[in-house]
């Protein structure tokens, strides 16, 4: 049977700390007992401020500067490695590999991207290309680390941001109806986080897709319309508005559109109880940004 290890005097370096994702690894993994070494670029900041209020230890650092890595990984028992998408995502990913391999880390927790697998291959069909997240996934096997890879679905946050899919009260994506999109709230993705930490027997060596909910474009809007107590409305934005300003959003959501991929959600579900669908999601956090966000509309 496999059984959750003692967290006691066991440090995790969290990059990405006073992001989203890293952020909420490094709030699951104190609240387990963990010791967080949190890497941040500036330690004045206040989300880091708060962190080392929190009880994590700050150690700055930066993903583009191996020697940085080097030093905050030394000692460490684990490493959560997150990158956002940008020019150097690659370069990123495999520098916190290396130093983890550099630092014999006992476990390396790599968030990759939701359906990496069929959509590097969609790509590689398409001629566009592999997948950075995809390209990291495979030097992290290649090192012969160590490493659980979650594959987080869709951010439950993003269908109340103004800077994603809702603007001026309404539910605006570039996928179609019969879409049934994959969608995790970024806390439950720290929360696997800490899970695969505390159960390394049941979690290295292994790719995990994680999803919250299954739910169609009509469907989410129904969910805000129903969170918001006034009627949402979707839209579908024709992808050609894309292709000219955001070419690799564009390719994303092509496939989305033509493959894309499912997940079962019961089994993360049985391995976290307390996984939220879109619902709960909803109730817990979702409908203040919502309400935040159609109270700020013109009258």
């Amino acid at each position: 049977m496999n059984t959750a290890i003692d967290t006691r005097d066991k440090t995790v370096l969290v990059t990405g700390a006073t992001g989203n994702q890293g952020g909420a690894t490094a709030r699951h993994l104190l609240a387990a007992g963990w010791r967080v070494r949190a890497l941040v670029r500036d330690d004045t900041a206040p989300t880091a401020i708060a962190l080392a209020a929190a009880g994590a230890e700050l150690v700055r650092g930066d993903l583009d500067d191996r020697t940085s890595l080097d030093a905050a990984a030394r000692g460490a028992y684990g490493i959560y490695s997150v990158q956002s998408a940008n020019p150097n995502e690659l370069a990123q990913g495999k520098n916190v590999a290396d130093a983890a391999k550099a630092a014999n880390v006992r476990h390396l927790v790599y968030s990759s991207v939701g359906g990496a697998e069929s959509q590097n291959g969609f790509y590689l069909e398409r001629g566009w290309g592999p997948i950075e997240k995809w390209q990291v996934e495979g030097h992290i096997r290649d090192l012969g680390l160590p490493a659980t890879i979650l594959r987080p679905a869709g951010f439950m946050e993003d269908f109340t941001s103004p800077a994603r899919f809702f603007q001026n009260g309404s539910l605006n994506v570039f996928w179609h109806d019969g879409v049934v999109m994959q969608l995790i709230a970024i806390d439950d993705i720290g929360a696997f986080a800490a899970l695969a930490f505390a159960n390394p027997d049941e979690y290295v060596g292994r790719a995990i897709e994680i999803t919250g909910d299954r739910l169609t474009a009509p469907q989410i809007a129904a969910a805000l319309s129903t969170a918001a107590g006034r009627p949402v409305p979707h839209t579908r934005v024709p992808l050609d508005t894309l292709w000219e300003h955001a070419p690799e959003a564009a390719k994303v959501f092509t496939w989305a559109n033509e493959r894309y991929f499912d997940t079962d959600v019961a089994p993360l579900r049985k391995a976290h109880p307390g996984l939220m669908n879109f619902a709960t999601w909803l109730d817990r956090s979702g409908k203040a940004r919502l309400l935040e966000q159609l109270d700020s509309l013109p009258a």
